[in-house]
């Protein structure tokens, strides 16, 4: 396995934990539990990701990504599908690095920024301490000037 690959495998694992989605024009925000299950596939070269929020009565989201390392261009890339139907255009570039938000000056993490006819998603994902994953994702109408969150989470890995 390669470094960068090496780098993306603290995401495998399978978690739950909790996400507060905030009240946005794809409907209304509240808490949910969710749970994410990433292992690596295809001699080590991708992640696969499997992702469900369920909110009870007020609906569930399901999502499926693949996380790579692309040597050609020097950039992790995640490709997202989820069951709002959407097809994504590109796949969404990404670095690992400070994440805004991480808590602590120098937190490190990755961030993928995916772009489709809805604007712009920011995807962040930090460790703040071994098995302890934060994630967030905000949204951008005016081409990331300016983000507005959209989901905050906070997971543990199980085992």
């Amino acid at each position: 396995m390669h470094e960068e690959m090496r780098r993306l495998s603290v995401f495998i694992g399978d978690w739950t934990g909790t996400d507060g989605v905030l009240p946005s024009p794809f409907g209304a925000g509240g808490m949910g539990a969710g749970a994410m299950s990433v292992r690596a596939a295809l001699n080590d070269h991708h992640l696969l990701l499997d992702y469900a929020l369920d909110r009870g009565a007020d609906g569930g989201f399901t999502a499926h990504g693949v996380l790579t390392w692309d040597p050609d261009v020097s950039v992790y890339l995640l490709f997202w599908f989820d069951d709002m139907g959407y097809v994504p255009a590109t796949p969404a570039p990404g670095l690992w690095g400070p994440v805004d938000g991480a808590g602590e000056p120098g937190g490190e993490g990755f961030t993928f920024i995916r772009t489709s006819p809805r604007g712009r998603a920011r995807h962040r994902y930090w460790w703040p301490v071994p098995d302890h994953m934060e994630t967030a994702i905000d949204r951008s109408t005016d081409g990331g000037l300016t983000w507005t969150p959209f989901l905050k989470g906070t997971y543990r890995r199980e085992g």
